[in-house]
């Protein structure tokens, strides 16, 4: 039997077997989401098929300890979803749970008493978990119950290396099959398949490196290697492009292109160039970098934010 549930801005359908709920399709206006943990005494367990398909309005979710599965595309193209709390419990993922939510950037696992980790162990196991989904797709890796455990982060950096490892041109032929009636669209073009390659290695070289719990130091000089040989200046400016462009105003972006080397003397000029009058902040920060680390010769005539 389908009923309805509302309070507040929170409102869905479900349905109720055996004293088990599933949430049939979400209802509430409201950004944040707060799936209750029992509606008459009967446990919510069940996100069900396309519950949230392509909600445009929700940002946050906190699912209840007892949900055991979210079935397939129940939170897809949920294009402002950016976090989601989960209990630390073995779920079940439906296909494309979480497809196409681009703006994910936090799963958090939550214990039986809702507490979770420390703040830095949180944003790096949740920022991991949150990869899992859109830049690794390994569904074996989708576990809020192992995420953080040592065995885990080493099955993710495996997966991760195995990414990077990967021919740019790998699946450029089928693209190409797939795309008959687009012969001559920029996605079949060989160029911009290799540079849209490229941007995914350098965002989840980047992604590591902030969430670098438990990065083994051979793991990190390959990353940084990669970042340093993509970054402003170099044949392919990828890395820098990604930090520009989808990073621009986050600091701890270019403290990593400033620890593994990115930014030189050499290149430090053109990167400012390239920022323009849009990142004034940014770009004032790293004027101040530039002066600490490479001193003297024409500084102050960069010291224009035009």
């Amino acid at each position: 039997m389908i009923r309805e549930w509302e309070s507040g801005e929170q409102a869905f359908q479900y349905e109720e077997r055996n004293k088990e709920i599933t949430v049939l399709q979400w209802k509430g206006n409201g950004t944040v989401v707060q799936i209750p943990e029992r509606i008459e005494g009967a446990e919510t367990v069940k996100i069900g098929r396309k519950a949230f398909l392509s909600n445009k309005r929700i940002q946050e979710v906190s699912l209840p300890g007892g949900i055991r599965e979210i079935d397939d595309w129940a939170f897809a193209y949920c294009s402002r979803l950016a976090c989601v709390y989960l209990p630390r419990r073995e779920i079940l993922f439906g296909k494309g749970a979480f497809l196409q939510c681009e703006k994910l950037e936090q799963m958090v696992p939550q214990t039986e008493d809702g507490t979770i980790l420390a703040k830095q162990d949180m944003l790096s196991v949740g920022g991991l978990l949150a990869a899992v989904v859109h830049k690794l797709d390994d569904p074996y890796l989708l576990n809020p119950l192992e995420a953080g455990s040592q065995a885990w982060i080493q099955r993710w950096d495996v997966r991760m290396l195995q990414v990077l490892h990967t021919p740019d041109r790998d699946g450029y032929q089928q693209t190409i099959l797939c795309g008959e009636e687009d012969i001559g669209s920029m996605e079949n073009n060989l160029d911009y398949f290799l540079s849209q390659k490229r941007r995914s290695k350098a965002r989840l070289a980047l992604l590591r490196l902030l969430y670098d719990m438990g990065l083994e130091a051979k793991t990190r000089e390959e990353l940084q290697a990669y970042i340093k040989s993509h970054t402003k200046g170099c044949a392919h400016e990828e890395a820098w492009r990604v930090v520009r462009e989808e990073y621009g105003n986050r600091k701890e972006f270019y403290d990593m292109l400033l620890d593994c080397g990115a930014l030189t003397e050499t290149n430090f000029d053109g990167v400012l160039c390239d920022m323009g009058t849009e990142l004034a902040e940014m770009k004032a920060y790293l004027l101040k970098e530039k002066e600490a680390r490479f001193s003297g010769g024409g500084f102050f005539d960069s010291l224009s934010l035009d």
